[in-house]
């Protein structure tokens, strides 16, 4: 559900953005990476500093601030992730240590400049110029999964394939994960039990700092002792390299016993938002694939704003 995409900082110069048409074009991209797309930066920040410089070159009208609000979004949204390493020799240009290490960063769209458009760049993944990027695979399914999300049926997907699909983009880089289904504790065994514990297994493998990331499950709170049997599933599942992943549950109840978290489900990071219509039991513990679900992308400010208006049902949180 999450793209990889590099842009070249080019892109933004005033040669390239001289007419009206090519700067409402890269308006309207940056505008698209904000609804589900990360861009790839080197460690050491040189792609951002290559941008901002560009960006302050252009003329001071209200498409410029229109762009530096967007850029500003992503940088707010942790969007930039550092995957990329330079030449810090000096032999190789940005291009070309970009082209080498694009496969291995999982890289899915290359946005270039005209003067940059003809470097040659690894099967499987797409490049483009402000002129070309409409016509790209690349956007089609972008722009489509931005609008209608995606509906599984039932056993579509291997468990696997499922969790590659949904968030091996999205999880490599958070710093924070939330969880919000208020029946996971109240109900948890089964296919609940079954999903996170795959889940953690499975986001073992993904994570690229897991001491960097916290993640936390707001829950509704179970009968009687069963939160002891939460916590003491939960700490065994955390397994090799998640054995020092901060992790808390954020249970919550109402003296009457009423509705202490929404309906919906959603698994929220420092850099998205999805929502999950299933809740966090979306595999099937017999099949090992997928139960029927839709997932899509939702509004960070809205949720977290939801995720508030329950703040008088929280109980003291649990550290695991």
């Amino acid at each position: 559900m999450i793209f990889y995409t590099y842009l070249d900082p080019d892109v933004l110069s005033v040669e390239n953005v001289e007419n009206d048409f090519a700067m409402q074009a890269l308006i309207g991209i940056l505008r698209g990476f904000t609804q589900n797309c990360f861009i790839a930066e080197f460690e050491d920040y040189r792609l951002q500093d290559a941008i901002k410089e560009q960006v302050n070159s252009l003329p001071d009208t209200f498409d410029r601030k229109i762009i530096k609000s967007l850029l500003t979004a992503l940088k707010k949204r942790n969007r930039f992730i550092y995957c990329l390493v330079p030449d810090y020799s000096g032999n190789e240009d940005d291009i070309s240590c970009l082209v080498e290490q694009a496969a291995e960063c999982f890289l899915d769209l290359l946005l270039f400049s005209e003067a940059n458009k003809d470097a040659e760049i690894p099967d499987g993944i797409e490049k483009a110029t402000l002129a070309t990027f409409q016509t790209t695979n690349f956007e089609n399914v972008r722009s489509n999964l931005a609008i209608n999300g995606r509906t599984f049926t039932n056993g579509e997907l291997d468990q696997n394939d499922f969790l590659n699909w949904c968030f091996g983009k999205m999880l490599r880089y958070p710093t924070r994960i939330e969880i919000c289904d208020k029946l996971f504790g109240s109900r948890f065994s089964g296919n609940f039990e079954y999903t996170v514990k795959t889940f953690l297994r499975w986001f073992e493998q993904i994570i690229v700092e897991p001491q960097s990331c916290k993640l936390i499950f707001h829950c509704g709170k179970p009968e009687g002792h069963t939160d002891h049997h939460i916590k003491t599933q939960l700490v065994s599942f955390k397994t090799g390299r998640l054995e020092n992943l901060p992790m808390e549950i954020q249970f919550y109840q109402l003296p009457d016993n009423s509705q202490a978290l929404p309906h919906d489900r959603y698994l929220v990071t420092d850099q998205i938002v999805i929502d999950i219509g299933r809740g966090f039991d979306f595999l099937d513990r017999n099949t090992r694939k997928n139960r029927d679900l839709t997932v899509g992308y939702k509004s960070f400010k809205e949720v977290d704003n939801l995720l508030k208006s329950y703040a008088s049902a929280m109980l003291p949180r649990i550290l695991i």
